[in-house]
């Protein structure tokens, strides 16, 4: 088989894998509010779409779109008595009652007798499956309804995520070990800041976010009123989603998150995603080569000076 047909055919097996896993997620959600008419409470195992996917909803990619995204859908098809039920995870965990917190019970710890009637609530990260924007555009408008956060008419905020040291939970208990910067890290972080502040332009605004110290509400303020983002590939990332329609997202990348997440999701939302690739997850920007090479794109110029 020459090299051609490899590729084709490994491309054909990939988008075939992506429908199965799509219609997984369909039968799965099926399956629950099938059983929502026989019971009022419903005990929720959330897991990735497959194996390939990994991760925990502990972690805030994983909470976005393998726990919020499916759970958000099975809220708006269930009757409002159902109640769904799951087992403490972690420190996001104030975040998901702070959303729906008449229609979702955590327990600190679920009895072996309730584990055996536990569902699968299989989840739907971009990556791994098939998404069509209304379902991202759909939870956009209720979480930002049930926050009470309105849309930019302008977008006019450039942001630059800063990464801090993560919370002791993902050292102590955390199933998943790790996060913020003891995963990836940029060693000029303050020399990057400052330059591409410099560098913006009127009426654009910068701002150098650090979202460990924000709530999900002040977090979506920021990013819904955002046309530009940069930041070190990392689950600040997945704040793309509350984004309007055509902002720029830029991601510094290691070079095992080539075929990125944040790729996907911003093929989705529709939005213009531009990759710088490193050897290392802990780096040094050289930010006046980054900034030569983003004015080579056409959409990057309108926010930045030469």
């Amino acid at each position: 088989m020459d090299i051609k047909s490899w590729i084709v055919n490994r491309l054909r097996r990939s988008r075939l894998n992506r429908m199965r896993r799509g219609i997984k997620v369909w039968y799965n959600q099926q399956a629950i509010i099938k059983s929502s008419k026989h019971s009022q409470y419903i005990f929720l195992n959330p897991i990735p779409p497959s194996s390939v996917a990994g991760g925990h909803v502990e972690h805030y990619y994983h909470f976005i779109f393998d726990l919020l995204l499916p759970l958000s859908l099975l809220i708006r098809k269930t009757s409002s008595k159902i109640i769904f039920v799951l087992e403490d995870f972690g420190v996001l965990t104030q975040l998901l009652l702070g959303l729906f917190e008449n229609r979702v019970k955590i327990c600190s710890a679920i009895s072996p007798s309730i584990k055996k009637k536990e569902i699968d609530l299989v989840g739907m990260n971009p990556k791994i499956i098939p998404l069509q924007y209304f379902r991202f555009k759909s939870l956009k408008e209720e979480i930002c309804a049930n926050l009470n956060i309105g849309c930019a008419e302008k977008p006019t905020k450039i942001l630059l995520i800063e990464r801090l040291y993560p919370n002791s939970y993902y050292f102590s208990r955390a199933k998943n070990k790790g996060s913020g910067t003891s995963r990836r890290s940029i060693k000029n972080h303050k020399e990057l800041q400052k330059f591409i502040d410099s560098k913006v332009k009127s009426p654009f605004e910068f701002h150098n976010v650090q979202l460990e110290n924000m709530s999900l509400k002040d977090q979506i303020n920021h990013f819904s009123s955002a046309c530009v983002v940069i930041a070190q590939h990392g689950a600040g990332l997945s704040n793309i989603l509350w984004m309007p329609e055509q902002s720029i997202v830029i991601e510094l990348g290691y070079k095992s998150d080539i075929n990125t997440y944040f790729r996907c999701l911003s093929k989705v939302m529709k939005h213009h995603y531009i990759l710088f690739d490193y050897d290392e997850p802990h780096i040094q920007v050289n930010y006046l080569e980054l900034h030569k090479k983003l004015l080579r794109n056409e959409a990057v110029k309108t926010y930045f000076k030469s």
